[in-house]
Protein backbone atom coordinates (compact mmCIF):
# COMPACT_ATOMS: atom_id res chain seq x y z
CA UNK A 1 0.00 0.00 0.00
CA UNK A 2 2.61 2.34 0.95
CA UNK A 3 5.05 2.04 -2.26
CA UNK A 4 1.61 2.26 -4.48
CA UNK A 5 1.19 5.75 -2.39
CA UNK A 6 4.43 6.69 -3.53
CA UNK A 7 3.63 5.96 -6.91
CA UNK A 8 0.58 7.97 -6.97
CA UNK A 9 2.30 10.70 -5.93
CA UNK A 10 5.09 10.45 -8.57
CA UNK A 11 2.54 10.31 -11.54
CA UNK A 12 0.99 13.51 -9.77
CA UNK A 13 4.33 15.55 -9.59
CA UNK A 14 5.09 14.16 -13.25
CA UNK A 15 1.24 16.11 -13.94
CA UNK A 16 2.17 19.14 -12.02
CA UNK A 17 5.39 19.97 -13.58
CA UNK A 18 4.01 19.03 -17.53
CA UNK A 19 1.41 21.28 -16.76
CA UNK A 20 3.54 24.24 -15.58
CA UNK A 21 6.50 23.40 -17.97
CA UNK A 22 3.73 23.43 -20.56
CA UNK A 23 2.49 26.76 -19.71
CA UNK A 24 5.84 28.33 -19.35
CA UNK A 25 6.65 26.75 -22.27
CA UNK A 26 4.09 28.26 -24.74
CA UNK A 27 5.37 31.77 -24.10
CA UNK A 28 8.82 31.48 -23.92
CA UNK A 29 9.59 28.53 -26.23
CA UNK A 30 12.93 27.94 -24.09
CA UNK A 31 15.05 25.21 -24.70
CA UNK A 32 16.73 25.46 -21.13
CA UNK A 33 13.25 25.60 -19.34
CA UNK A 34 12.30 22.12 -21.94
CA UNK A 35 15.20 20.20 -20.10
CA UNK A 36 14.61 21.01 -16.72
CA UNK A 37 10.67 20.42 -17.26
CA UNK A 38 11.80 16.87 -18.49
CA UNK A 39 14.19 16.11 -15.68
CA UNK A 40 11.46 16.80 -13.15
CA UNK A 41 9.35 14.69 -15.05
CA UNK A 42 11.65 11.72 -15.00
CA UNK A 43 12.63 11.98 -11.26
CA UNK A 44 8.96 11.73 -10.33
CA UNK A 45 7.91 9.03 -12.79
CA UNK A 46 8.11 6.23 -10.68
CA UNK A 47 9.86 3.93 -13.74
CA UNK A 48 12.38 6.69 -14.78
CA UNK A 49 13.09 7.18 -10.81
CA UNK A 50 13.89 3.38 -10.41
CA UNK A 51 15.96 3.48 -13.11
CA UNK A 52 17.90 6.41 -11.75
CA UNK A 53 17.89 4.71 -8.50
CA UNK A 54 19.16 1.76 -9.67
CA UNK A 55 22.35 3.42 -11.73
CA UNK A 56 23.58 6.22 -9.28
CA UNK A 57 22.49 5.12 -6.02
CA UNK A 58 20.71 8.16 -5.44
CA UNK A 59 17.75 7.78 -2.28
CA UNK A 60 14.88 9.11 -4.07
CA UNK A 61 12.79 8.09 -1.43
CA UNK A 62 10.70 9.77 1.18
CA UNK A 63 12.72 12.99 2.59
CA UNK A 64 15.38 12.55 -0.47
CA UNK A 65 11.96 12.64 -2.71
CA UNK A 66 10.87 15.45 -1.04
CA UNK A 67 13.83 17.71 -1.31
CA UNK A 68 14.02 16.50 -4.79
CA UNK A 69 10.94 17.97 -5.80
CA UNK A 70 11.02 20.80 -3.97
CA UNK A 71 14.53 21.97 -5.95
CA UNK A 72 13.35 20.88 -9.13
CA UNK A 73 9.77 22.98 -8.84
CA UNK A 74 11.76 25.76 -7.68
CA UNK A 75 14.12 25.32 -10.76
CA UNK A 76 11.46 24.97 -13.07
CA UNK A 77 9.50 28.67 -11.57
CA UNK A 78 12.64 30.32 -11.79
CA UNK A 79 13.50 29.43 -14.90
CA UNK A 80 9.90 29.62 -16.51
CA UNK A 81 9.20 33.24 -14.61
CA UNK A 82 12.68 35.14 -15.76
CA UNK A 83 12.33 33.49 -19.34
CA UNK A 84 9.00 35.04 -19.74
CA UNK A 85 10.54 38.56 -18.18
CA UNK A 86 12.34 38.65 -20.92
CA UNK A 87 9.84 37.75 -23.75
CA UNK A 88 7.51 40.89 -22.13
CA UNK A 89 10.47 42.78 -21.97
CA UNK A 90 11.21 41.90 -25.66
CA UNK A 91 7.92 42.37 -26.57
CA UNK A 92 7.13 45.86 -25.09
CA UNK A 93 10.20 46.81 -26.34
CA UNK A 94 9.20 45.92 -29.79
CA UNK A 95 5.68 47.16 -29.33
CA UNK A 96 7.64 50.58 -28.69
CA UNK A 97 9.53 50.31 -31.86
CA UNK A 98 6.30 49.33 -34.11
CA UNK A 99 4.62 52.54 -32.32
CA UNK A 100 7.68 54.99 -33.12
CA UNK A 101 8.06 53.74 -36.74
CA UNK A 102 3.81 54.06 -37.41
CA UNK A 103 3.98 57.45 -36.02
CA UNK A 104 6.88 58.08 -37.93
CA UNK A 105 5.07 57.18 -40.93
CA UNK A 106 2.06 59.12 -40.21
CA UNK A 107 3.92 62.05 -39.99
CA UNK A 108 6.02 61.48 -42.86
CA UNK A 109 2.36 60.80 -44.38
CA UNK A 110 1.14 64.45 -43.16
CA UNK A 111 4.40 66.19 -44.09
CA UNK A 112 4.10 65.09 -47.94
CA UNK A 113 0.66 65.78 -47.58
CA UNK A 114 1.32 69.62 -46.25
CA UNK A 115 3.97 69.83 -48.82
CA UNK A 116 1.27 69.17 -51.33
CA UNK A 117 -1.25 71.85 -50.24
CA UNK A 118 1.86 74.41 -48.58
CA UNK A 119 1.50 76.80 -51.97
CA UNK A 120 -2.30 77.38 -51.30
CA UNK A 121 -2.32 77.21 -47.36
CA UNK A 122 0.66 79.92 -47.30
CA UNK A 123 -1.53 82.38 -49.76
CA UNK A 124 -5.00 81.69 -48.19
CA UNK A 125 -3.18 82.53 -44.57
CA UNK A 126 -1.15 85.59 -46.37
CA UNK A 127 -4.36 86.51 -48.03
CA UNK A 128 -6.14 86.98 -44.60
CA UNK A 129 -3.24 88.76 -43.18
CA UNK A 130 -3.21 91.39 -45.37
CA UNK A 131 -7.11 91.80 -45.48
CA UNK A 132 -6.71 92.44 -41.60
CA UNK A 133 -8.11 89.36 -40.59
CA UNK A 134 -5.14 88.46 -38.36
CA UNK A 135 -7.00 86.19 -35.92
CA UNK A 136 -8.26 83.49 -38.66
CA UNK A 137 -4.42 83.85 -40.13
CA UNK A 138 -2.72 82.94 -36.20
CA UNK A 139 -5.79 79.79 -36.34
CA UNK A 140 -4.57 78.37 -40.29
CA UNK A 141 -0.97 78.36 -38.90
CA UNK A 142 -1.64 76.65 -35.39
CA UNK A 143 -4.13 74.08 -37.30
CA UNK A 144 -0.78 73.54 -39.71
CA UNK A 145 2.23 73.79 -37.57
CA UNK A 146 0.71 71.85 -34.59
CA UNK A 147 0.88 68.69 -37.34
CA UNK A 148 3.55 69.83 -39.39
CA UNK A 149 6.19 72.51 -38.22
CA UNK A 150 7.54 74.71 -41.12
CA UNK A 151 10.16 77.73 -41.04
CA UNK A 152 7.55 79.55 -43.76
CA UNK A 153 4.90 78.95 -41.40
CA UNK A 154 6.54 80.53 -38.79
CA UNK A 155 7.54 83.51 -41.07
CA UNK A 156 4.03 84.17 -41.56
CA UNK A 157 3.13 84.31 -37.64
CA UNK A 158 6.22 86.80 -37.27
CA UNK A 159 4.59 89.04 -39.69
CA UNK A 160 1.06 88.66 -38.32
CA UNK A 161 2.31 89.49 -34.71
CA UNK A 162 4.43 92.55 -36.13
CA UNK A 163 1.17 93.83 -38.23
CA UNK A 164 -0.62 93.21 -34.64
CA UNK A 165 1.71 95.49 -32.87
CA UNK A 166 1.75 98.30 -35.37
CA UNK A 167 -1.83 98.06 -35.21
CA UNK A 168 -1.39 99.52 -31.91
CA UNK A 169 0.08 102.49 -32.93
CA UNK A 170 -2.05 103.39 -35.76
CA UNK A 171 -2.77 106.70 -34.00
CA UNK A 172 0.53 106.74 -32.44
CA UNK A 173 0.23 110.50 -31.23
CA UNK A 174 -2.62 109.48 -29.35
CA UNK A 175 -0.68 106.36 -27.48
CA UNK A 176 1.04 107.29 -24.10
CA UNK A 177 4.60 108.17 -24.66
CA UNK A 178 5.48 104.42 -22.35
CA UNK A 179 3.10 102.46 -24.52
CA UNK A 180 4.55 103.74 -27.46
CA UNK A 181 7.77 103.05 -26.64
CA UNK A 182 6.75 99.54 -25.27
CA UNK A 183 5.43 99.06 -28.63
CA UNK A 184 8.46 99.97 -31.00
CA UNK A 185 10.87 97.88 -28.62
CA UNK A 186 8.76 94.91 -29.30
CA UNK A 187 8.63 95.33 -32.49
CA UNK A 188 12.33 96.09 -32.98
CA UNK A 189 12.98 92.75 -31.32
CA UNK A 190 10.35 90.71 -33.60
CA UNK A 191 12.35 92.63 -36.54
CA UNK A 192 16.19 93.50 -35.73
CA UNK A 193 16.84 94.62 -39.14
CA UNK A 194 14.23 97.36 -39.33
CA UNK A 195 16.34 100.24 -38.52
CA UNK A 196 13.11 102.59 -38.95
CA UNK A 197 11.89 100.50 -35.69
CA UNK A 198 15.63 101.16 -33.58
CA UNK A 199 15.56 104.96 -34.47
CA UNK A 200 12.07 105.30 -33.02
CA UNK A 201 13.15 103.55 -30.09
CA UNK A 202 16.33 105.80 -29.45
CA UNK A 203 13.85 108.99 -30.07
CA UNK A 204 11.27 107.97 -27.67
CA UNK A 205 13.78 106.82 -24.62
CA UNK A 206 15.33 110.06 -25.44
CA UNK A 207 11.73 111.94 -25.15
CA UNK A 208 10.87 110.00 -22.23
CA UNK A 209 14.07 110.64 -20.32
CA UNK A 210 13.32 114.38 -21.16
CA UNK A 211 9.82 113.88 -19.99
CA UNK A 212 10.50 112.08 -16.49
CA UNK A 213 13.15 114.65 -15.72
CA UNK A 214 10.67 117.38 -16.19
CA UNK A 215 8.01 115.55 -14.31
CA UNK A 216 10.69 115.16 -11.36
CA UNK A 217 11.22 118.96 -11.61
CA UNK A 218 7.52 119.77 -11.62
CA UNK A 219 7.66 117.46 -8.47
CA UNK A 220 10.29 118.95 -6.33
CA UNK A 221 8.33 122.86 -7.39
CA UNK A 222 4.95 121.63 -6.73
CA UNK A 223 6.60 119.77 -2.98
CA UNK A 224 8.90 122.75 -2.90
CA UNK A 225 5.70 125.36 -3.25
CA UNK A 226 3.70 123.55 -0.62
CA UNK A 227 5.78 123.82 1.77
CA UNK A 228 6.30 127.79 1.18
CA UNK A 229 2.15 127.78 1.57
CA UNK A 230 1.88 125.84 4.84
CA UNK A 231 4.87 128.40 6.05
CA UNK A 232 3.21 131.62 5.19
CA UNK A 233 -0.22 130.06 5.68
CA UNK A 234 0.82 130.01 9.31
CA UNK A 235 1.30 133.80 9.48
CA UNK A 236 -2.28 134.33 9.55
CA UNK A 237 -4.91 134.09 11.75
CA UNK A 238 -7.01 130.43 10.99
CA UNK A 239 -10.38 132.18 12.05
CA UNK A 240 -10.27 135.69 11.15
CA UNK A 241 -7.88 135.70 7.77
CA UNK A 242 -5.69 138.63 9.61
CA UNK A 243 -1.86 138.37 9.54
CA UNK A 244 -0.68 138.42 13.06
CA UNK A 245 1.88 140.21 13.28
CA UNK A 246 0.44 143.19 10.90
CA UNK A 247 -2.63 143.42 13.56
CA UNK A 248 -0.52 143.42 16.21
CA UNK A 249 1.52 146.40 15.13
CA UNK A 250 -1.46 148.12 14.04
CA UNK A 251 -2.98 147.83 17.38
CA UNK A 252 0.24 149.34 18.66
CA UNK A 253 -0.22 152.47 16.69
CA UNK A 254 -3.85 152.91 17.42
CA UNK A 255 -5.08 155.44 20.21
CA UNK A 256 -7.46 152.80 21.47
CA UNK A 257 -6.24 149.04 20.61
CA UNK A 258 -9.45 147.45 22.06
CA UNK A 259 -11.30 149.37 19.11
CA UNK A 260 -9.69 147.55 16.31
CA UNK A 261 -12.24 145.11 14.24
CA UNK A 262 -10.71 142.65 11.01
CA UNK A 263 -12.60 143.52 7.98
CA UNK A 264 -10.71 141.78 5.42
CA UNK A 265 -6.99 140.70 4.58
CA UNK A 266 -5.18 139.99 1.05
CA UNK A 267 -2.06 139.36 0.37
CA UNK A 268 0.54 138.35 -2.78
CA UNK A 269 4.03 136.39 -2.68
CA UNK A 270 6.52 138.35 -3.83
CA UNK A 271 9.01 135.00 -3.27
CA UNK A 272 11.22 137.25 -0.48
CA UNK A 273 8.14 137.64 1.65
CA UNK A 274 4.65 139.37 0.95
CA UNK A 275 2.78 141.85 0.14
CA UNK A 276 -0.39 142.43 2.36
CA UNK A 277 -3.12 144.74 2.63
CA UNK A 278 -5.67 144.94 5.47
CA UNK A 279 -8.38 146.80 5.72
CA UNK A 280 -10.08 147.62 9.76
CA UNK A 281 -12.31 149.41 12.09
CA UNK A 282 -11.01 151.65 14.62
CA UNK A 283 -12.31 154.50 16.87
CA UNK A 284 -10.35 157.36 16.00
CA UNK A 285 -9.17 160.63 18.89
CA UNK A 286 -12.81 162.21 17.98
CA UNK A 287 -14.72 158.47 19.39
CA UNK A 288 -15.50 157.86 15.69
CA UNK A 289 -15.60 154.75 14.59
CA UNK A 290 -13.73 154.74 11.46
CA UNK A 291 -13.27 152.26 8.45
CA UNK A 292 -9.06 152.34 7.18
CA UNK A 293 -7.08 150.66 5.06
CA UNK A 294 -3.54 149.93 4.70
CA UNK A 295 -0.63 148.38 3.11
CA UNK A 296 2.73 146.61 4.27
CA UNK A 297 5.54 144.25 3.32
CA UNK A 298 6.68 141.19 5.39
CA UNK A 299 9.57 139.21 5.14
CA UNK A 300 9.57 135.17 5.06
CA UNK A 301 9.01 134.79 8.96
CA UNK A 302 5.73 137.79 9.11
CA UNK A 303 8.16 140.77 10.59
CA UNK A 304 6.39 143.89 8.92
CA UNK A 305 8.78 145.68 7.51
CA UNK A 306 7.35 148.72 5.72
CA UNK A 307 3.71 150.20 6.16
CA UNK A 308 1.76 152.57 4.03
CA UNK A 309 -1.56 153.91 3.82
Amino acid sequence: MKEFFFKFLGWIGVLVFLLFGFLYYVFTFSVLLFFVTLLAMLVCAPPSRQFIIDRTGLNLYGRGMATAFVALFIAQAWVGISENVEVFEQSEAQKERDDAQALAKARAGERARFLAAKPAIVADIAAKRDQGMLTEALALIDKHAARTPDPDLDKLRLSIRIAETEAGLKDEAAVPLRQRLALYKLLATLDPSSTRYAGRVAVLDAELKETSAREQAETKRVSAAKGRDAMLARQFDKRSGAHLKLQAELKRTMMNPASYAHVETTFLDTGKGMSVRTTFRGKNAAGDTAENSVAATVDDSGNVLTIED
